[in-house]
């Protein structure tokens, strides 16, 4: 585990980034005319919920940790999630 990365800043970079390709990747499905009432776009409204609910609580749960337990847990969920490799 590199000491000079700021995991946390990759970490949330991470989240942020696979937010906005899940919220584009909706808007490119209604541009192209799918029912903004159909099941495909309820789907997609439902996992962009989701996974940003999930990305606050685990923002919350940063708070009780000092910057280098936040820093070895972002790491691992980085590896645990394929994000970045050993």
């Amino acid at each position: 585990m590199g000491k000079d990365i700021n995991w946390f800043e990759l970490w949330f970079d991470d989240k942020e980034s696979m937010l906005n390709t899940m919220v584009k990747n909706m808007a490119s499905d209604l541009n192209a005319g799918y029912d903004y009432f159909g099941d495909c776009i309820k789907r997609q409204t439902e996992a962009i919920a989701n996974y940003k609910a999930e990305f606050d609580r685990q923002l919350m749960s940063f708070a009780d940790m000092d910057e280098g337990k936040r820093n070895r847990w972002c790491y691992y969920d980085l590896l645990r999630r394929g994000a970045i490799i050993r």
